[in-house]
């Protein structure tokens, strides 16, 4: 099966996918989450991108992954928990695919993904930890302020 074909399913099921994936999302959390909160919309909205863009890899696709990845690196959990939702999707497809499917490019092309949101969710904790340590060196500025007046 072709890129193309692995296009096509993920066209023609998209709607099946989203909600498979969104839920296999959701249950990363350790509090139960509805599929309508604001969060879950949001990761909904990415997942929906990066569906969008899944064998092109176009710009909605990184725009998509980043998104996954942002709400992913705020959360307390481990990279490699965080990053199993891209795994998923490819268990995913490959139930829907039919059994002549090209696997192999299918999981590929859920490799590339991973690397990309392995890098984006790095950038997404580095740039939380970098401003609490601005937040905290305010902090100190501020309190060193107040002790020397």
């Amino acid at each position: 099966m072709s890129t193309s074909s692995w296009d096509r399913i993920v066209n023609d099921r998209r709607a099946d996918i989203l909600v498979l994936w969104q839920e296999k999302g959701l249950e990363l959390f350790e509090e139960k989450m509805a599929p309508h909160t604001p969060l879950a919309e949001g990761l909904r909205d990415a997942m929906d991108m990066v569906l969008e863009g899944f064998v092109a890899d176009d710009e909605t696709c990184r725009e998509g992954i980043s998104g996954i990845s942002r709400i992913l690196a705020v959360q307390p959990l481990r990279p490699s928990r965080s990053l199993l939702l891209f795994r998923e999707l490819g268990a995913i497809l490959h139930t829907m695919g039919p059994g002549d499917a090209d696997r192999d490019e299918c999981d590929r092309r859920i490799e590339e993904m991973i690397f990309q949101a392995f890098d984006s969710f790095m950038e997404h904790r580095e740039k939380i930890y970098q401003l609490k340590v601005e937040e905290s060196r305010s902090r100190v500025a501020m309190l060193l302020r107040r002790h020397a007046s």
